[in-house]
């Protein structure tokens, strides 16, 4: 450690440290450029957005829709309208189908704008989705049938029919303003569209202007019949084959009532009432000026259950739409939501594509979830025909929660977490009722939670529940982690316990065996101890000891945990790394890492030792082997997108940036990613390109096993990087900056108060705390190149090549050329990607 500056410095280094910490300058150099002009300014704090406002609170959630992030500090010189604008999306094609489609929402409700191939060719279509519209049938003979009788439902469409054909498009999904702006092109003429889903108000805004031709385009709603996808599929003689599927065939289905149309006004509403009068939708539009000059079309759509109240609510949220016009401050109230959410963190990379990509799942995420929104599922509120109608929680929902953390947005991404908390009744009585105080989910559910887990072990929802604990890891919340999640995990828990007492495994060698569980989606991946259910009965285990412990809650059931973590069977590994289980190897392509769960995202294993680190390198080398270049034939695709992010941040866990970095662009380059940075695989599924922005802050910032590492896997091409205001497990915002390889400084800033232990890479750093240079008191390094550094909440440690004064710790974007902007959406640029013309087929 290099020796501190003089004291003389301190003064004017506290100045400049807390100029830095409390305001938001930029890179002073751009970087790769030879502009290298200083940006100085005052800084001013940014305050986090707050929650749609279109449903009711979470009565099971004490205070946390209300609550809001802590401001957040960027730079005032950086010009967010200009840099989004680069990474905007742009259609010179014309969009035919959900995955190449403008796509737009608040979490709740949302649109797609494209012309499906039933359209005419002067018809464009507006497909609107609600997140939360599914049905609510009871069971029949006692089965739940959730693929048919809780199932996401489409809602329907509007469509614009022109005078003439649609020849050609440029359109531009705006990510600053969230919007799409832009021209269609018709035999007869051109029309000007503008669209957008109010971030605070469930209300879709989309005008037409045809002013300046000879067009004139007409509006119209046209529903759908709220049927289960999947019962579609098996009456048309789909799906597979098998017990409950043949059940769900011959199940009874009787279609809902017709919709019911009226008008009020100028206002037209579709009220949409489900079977047995259990939960109704309203769709409700007005249209105003002339459809051959300026014609807006304000639309709002509501699911109600078990109230009978989405009548009412789409008046008012038309009403307060209309209210907004009126006085100018619709487009202003949307953009500012927008505005306050954006600048929550900042990151560039000399790596213009995968900038890009991490921008939009930025704008991508917000746009399908809010915390107090529903669950997301594998849509978002963007309605596709599929057949996976529900949530999925054997890896996907699991995935689409961890892209907020890091990026420091948890306000956005607490619909899991409150879910959890409204849900907990019905998690309980999803065990088994000879199982007392436990609680079970099912591999996938619908927005309640309602899904029977059957006498299995309750791994969903252990692994559903490390999210929820990841979020207050991340919020340094831990009353939320005592009241909330300890209760719901200790009866997750105590169903690992009912199961090894209903169905023990036999054996003498002392140790606790689990008799049969699964490891999801590997064929044949069902026996005794398996992996999957080893690393969460460990993580669960060890998570109610730790919360037991931190808050001297003395709980009478301590002694079964810790006696699981004593005696539960080790982990089943081979010459080959970690096996499915006990009596399977892993010798079949698996898209699933559930078998590495242990090691990434739980953390039970860790790379620290070498015996760990070289069985994850084996492991991980093995699976993708297997999976890639094998040539094994299974029925299942045997590499999907989350196969390359689920490398790619087990390989940044490993510090190999080259291969992380690989397979980011194994999964830009995977067929089934659009080139919107969609992905489905015949049916939507959005975590991969979500999971993507995970990967990213894999590399540049980790914070597993109580320890932050800053840079852990940047490649080379990434010499120039930079990121402000990113979060860490315990509360910590972290800002760091790269040039040409080197890093310059890093900043952490406590939110909550407590150690902080880091890694950087910068050898014989100087260390400054609030400006001051640090003393042995409070920064300590260890044997293994960690510094421990005392912070007290509001204190920042600075890390930094050079003394302070000297230290430029502005961060701003790294400048792009023309030919690397606009690189998604629809177009010329987009010719690159396969997925475009998997898609497209221009």
């Amino acid at each position: 450690m290099k020796s501190p500056l003089p004291h003389r410095r301190m003064i004017a280094l506290a100045v400049v440290v807390l100029t830095f910490i409390t305001s938001t300058s930029g890179f002073s150099q751009s970087l790769g450029s030879a502009d290298h002009s200083e940006f100085i300014s005052d800084l001013e704090s940014t305050p986090a957005p707050g929650v749609a406002q279109a449903d009711k609170p979470n009565p099971r959630t004490k205070d946390t829709l209300a609550r809001k992030p802590e401001p957040s500090s960027l730079a005032a010189d950086i010009q967010w309208p200009e840099f989004l604008a680069r990474h905007d999306m742009i259609w010179d094609r014309v969009p035919n189908r959900w995955e190449v489609a403008p796509y737009s929402g608040n979490g709740n409700v949302g649109f797609l704008f494209y012309q499906a191939e039933n359209d005419a060719k002067n018809v464009i279509s507006l497909f609107i989705g609600r997140h939360d519209y599914y049905d609510h049938r009871l069971p029949h003979d006692g089965n739940e049938m959730l693929w048919i009788y809780r199932s996401r439902l489409p809602l329907g469409h509007f469509e614009l029919k022109c005078r003439g054909d649609i020849e050609s498009v440029d359109l531009r999904l705006g990510l600053w303003n969230a919007e799409l702006t832009g021209q269609v092109q018709t035999s007869q003429g051109t029309f000007a569209v503008h669209g957008l889903t109010h971030s605070q108000h469930d209300t879709v805004f989309f005008q037409t202007d045809a002013r300046s031709s000879d067009e004139s385009i007409s509006i119209s709603w046209h529903p759908e019949t709220p049927i289960a996808p999947v019962k579609q599929t098996l009456d048309q003689g789909g799906g597979p084959q098998g017990k409950s599927w043949d059940a769900m065939r011959k199940a009874p289905y009787p279609l809902p009532p017709e919709p019911v149309l009226s008008t009020q006004g100028d206002r037209h509403f579709c009220l949409q009432g489900l079977h047995h009068q259990r939960g109704e939708t309203t769709t409700g539009w007005q249209v105003t000026g002339s459809a051959d000059a300026k014609q807006t079309l304000t639309a709002s759509v509501h699911h109600s259950f078990p109230e009978h109240d989405s009548l009412e609510r789409v008046q008012q949220n038309l009403s307060t739409s209309q209210r907004l016009l009126d006085s100018d401050d619709f487009h202003t109230s949307h953009r500012q939501w927008w505005h306050d959410y954006y600048p929550q963190s900042f990151l560039t990379l000399n790596d213009a594509e995968k900038e890009a990509f991490y921008w939009i799942q930025m704008y991508k995420f917000a746009s399908a979830t809010r915390g107090n929104g529903p669950i997301m599922d594998l849509m978002g509120p963007w309605y596709h025909r599929t057949f996976w109608p529900m949530v999925w929680g054997d890896l996907n929902v699991q995935l689409q929660y961890w892209t907020h953390l890091t990026a420091n947005r948890l306000s956005v991404g607490e619909s899991l977490p409150n879910a959890v908390d409204q849900y907990a009744d019905n998690l309980a009585a999803n065990a088994p009722k000879q199982w007392k105080d436990s609680a079970s989910l099912a591999a996938c559910f619908p927005q309640d939670m309602a899904a029977y887990g059957h006498v299995k072990t309750p791994d969903m929802l252990a692994w559903v529940l490390h999210d929820y604990w990841l979020h207050c890891q991340y919020a340094a919340d831990h009353d939320r982690m005592r009241d909330n999640l300890f209760p719901i995990l200790k009866k997750t828990v105590n169903g690992y316990l009912n199961f090894l007492k209903d169905r023990p495994a036999k054996s003498n060698d002392g140790e606790i065996h689990i008799s049969n569980s699964w490891s999801p989606e590997y064929p044949g991946g069902r026996g005794q101890d398996i992996n999957f259910t080893i690393a969460l009965m460990r993580w669960s285990c060890q998570t109610l000891v730790d919360i037991n412990n931190k808050h001297a809650l003395n709980d009478p059931l301590l002694s079964q945990w810790q006696n699981v973590l004593d005696n539960l069977v080790d982990f089943q590994i081979d010459d080959n790394g970690m096996r499915i289980g006990k009596d399977i190897a892993f010798e079949k392509p698996h898209r699933h890492y559930s078998h590495l769960l242990a090691f990434y995202p739980l953390a039970v294993l860790t790379p620290e030792t070498e015996d760990n680190r070289s069985l994850l390198r084996t492991s991980l080398d093995h699976w993708l082997n297997v999976s890639i270049n094998s040539g094994i034939q299974v029925s299942a695709m045997p590499v999907t997108g989350y196969t390359a992010t689920g490398a790619a941040s087990m390989y940044a866990m490993l510090g190999d940036a080259e291969r992380a970095s690989h397979y980011l662009d194994f999964l830009i380059k995977h067929k089934n990613v659009s080139s919107t940075t969609m992905y489905a695989e015949g049916n939507p599924v959005i975590e991969s390109p979500l999971s993507f922005a995970t990967c990213v802050h894999d590399m540049l910032l980790q914070s597993w096993g109580g320890k932050i590492r800053v840079f852990p896997a940047v490649p080379d091409q990434w010499g120039d990087v930079a990121f402000r205001n990113l979060r860490t497990q315990g509360a910590f915002l972290v800002t760091a900056k790269k040039i040409k390889g080197a890093t310059e400084f890093v900043s952490l800033s406590s939110e909550a108060g407590a150690p902080c232990v880091v890694q950087v890479d910068i050898p014989e750093p100087n260390i400054y705390i609030n400006g001051n240079p640090s003393s042995a008191e409070n920064v300590k390094q260890t044997e293994a190149g960690f510094y421990t550094v005392s912070l007290a909440a509001g204190d920042t440690a600075t890390f930094t090549r050079q003394n302070l004064e000297d230290t430029d710790l502005s961060v701003s974007p790294i400048p792009i050329s023309e030919s690397d902007s606009n690189l998604f959406g629809l177009s010329k640029k987009t010719l690159r990607l396969p997925g475009h013309q998997y898609y497209f087929k221009d």
